[in-house]
């Protein structure tokens, strides 16, 4: 596993095979560059002001004349204009090209030392080394093991912060693996036997099957299961970070391992890619997974209804009529419509028995957030603007952009059925919207957040290609939401 620790070597006695060096704009170095030698310090000028824009790199060697091996110059753009996200982005740039060099072991100069600045370069260091070749039988064996991050003084308290991000990037790497799964690799018992692995990092597992799930009459997520010979699980984990009674967070994650839309399937072109139906899921998976490491003060539940969504002489039907866990009747319309399904029953579910204090739920669910929003940016709607600013407020310096989007009544109207009390689409107008409106009836009042992260997922047409985020998985929001309840916990 990737190491990363605060160094306090002084630079000019630093052994390394790299040393990095951020260079902004318009900056004098002359101070840095006077602890090299004078034939590296002018050579070191000259690349300096040949690196013109954000994002180049250049390299030095040092020829046995100074104990760093090779260093590495890169550009950081205006100084006025660097952000954790350009940090994130140029931390990852340069694993990429030590990964390409066979470079094992570097270090770094953080690009300043501002606590926001150290995290982000920790977050493009380990995001950018995850690769998924699991099913590859020739690997690429080029990885980066040893990071020094050098700096002036009080490594103690910089190693935590390294440490503390190092469990939240490690969950997202965790989180992208089991994204990444074929359909054949992970079904919904698979999940099941990953929370059961994760039972003993803190965390609490009940697995409900299929037989309890139609005597607790959870028959959205009955219905969904219904088509597929991999039948139905609810995933249940409970990590309690205070031993009183206080309420706790809950987290809701749509895990459909495979999507074929049912009876209303779905056409052949990039199916492969709903895969990825279970990212919601499998978030909720990563995020528990880290909150003993983290010791997060506050008591978390979360829920995963994990689904396949199969075309069979058992699949659920368009027209068929489903009386949910909270006595709702809905009108299936459009068996591709599934997620919502599964999320309701699941959210009135954890509602009911654990009473909690506010709900996030995270779902690869409409194709239509993608057309509102595109490919890099998740849709956020909810029934409690403080809750939504919250979150909102964290994206921004996560970098996993948000946008809000409305709920009004029209969008309840939409979703009137004649037949039921309500159905599982509102057409095509405002689909995203509609999907979250069909959620709200099972929440009643508790402050409740919906994250659409169907276009933020995975990387797929239309997505920003960003050095942190290699093919596949990304991870989405998985770290705004950890850090969410980080901060819910320093309040305690």
């Amino acid at each position: 596993m990737l190491k990363i620790i605060a160094d306090e070597t002084k630079i000019s006695e630093k052994r390394t095979d790299l040393l990095v060096i951020g260079c902004f704009l318009n900056e004098d170095y002359s101070n840095l560059l006077n602890k090299f030698n004078e034939e590296i310090s002018i050579a070191g000028k000259e690349i300096i002001s040949s690196i013109h824009k954000f994002g180049l790199l250049n390299e030095l060697h040092t020829f046995s004349k100074h104990p760093a091996r090779k260093i590495l110059f890169a550009g950081l753009g205006n100084k006025n204009e660097f952000n954790t996200e350009k940090s994130r982005i140029i931390s990852g740039k340069i694993i990429q090209y030590a990964k390409e060099f066979r470079i094992t072991e570097l270090s770094i100069i953080p690009f300043n030392f501002s606590k926001e600045i150290i995290e982000s370069l920790v977050e493009g260091i380990i995001l950018s080394s995850y690769s998924f070749e699991k099913f590859k039988t020739s690997k690429n064996n080029n990885t980066v093991d040893n990071v020094s991050i050098l700096i002036e003084s009080n490594s103690k308290e910089y190693q935590k912060i390294i440490n503390d991000i190092s469990v939240i990037c490690q969950s997202v790497n965790f989180g992208r693996d089991i994204s990444n799964l074929p359909p054949n690799e992970c079904s919904p018992e698979y999940l099941a036997k990953i929370a059961l692995e994760i039972k003993n990092q803190g965390i609490e597992a009940q697995i409900i099957g299929i037989n309890s799930l139609k005597d607790m009459g959870l028959n959205g997520i009955v219905s969904v299961g219904s088509g597929s010979i991999n039948t139905p699980k609810l995933i249940v984990l409970k990590y309690k970070g205070i031993k009183n009674g206080e309420d706790p967070i809950l987290l809701v994650g749509k895990a459909v391992t495979f999507d074929s839309g049912g009876i209303s399937i779905k056409p052949s072109e990039k199916m492969e890619e709903m895969k990825f139906d279970k990212c919601g899921g499998v978030n909720v998976l990563a995020i528990m997974k880290s909150l003993s490491s983290l010791k997060i003060k506050h008591n978390v539940i979360g829920i995963i209804p994990a689904v396949e969504n199969m075309p069979s002489n058992s699949s659920y039907r368009p027209s068929d009529i489903i009386n949910m866990y909270n006595g709702k009747s809905v009108e299936v319309i459009n068996t591709d419509a599934e997620g919502r399904l599964i999320l309701a029953d699941a959210l009135a579910f954890g509602i009911k028995q654990y009473k909690p204090k506010l709900i996030i739920d995270m779902a690869t669910l409409t194709g239509a957030c993608i057309i509102a929003l595109g490919n890099n940016i998740a849709g956020i709607i909810g029934n409690d603007e403080k809750l939504i600013k919250k979150i909102l407020d964290i994206s921004k310096v996560t970098h996993e952009k948000m946008w809000e989007l409305p709920l009004l009544e029209d969008h309840h109207d939409q979703i009137k059925s004649k037949n039921a009390d309500i159905k599982n689409i509102g057409g095509r107008p405002a689909g995203a919207i509609t999907a979250a409106a069909f959620l709200s009836n099972f929440v009643g009042k508790t402050p409740w957040v919906h994250l659409d992260i169907a276009g933020t997922a995975w990387n797929q047409e239309g997505s920003m290609l960003k050095s942190y985020n290699p093919p596949g998985a990304t991870g989405f929001g998985i770290r705004t939401i950890i850090k969410f309840i980080m901060n819910e916990s320093v309040k305690i």
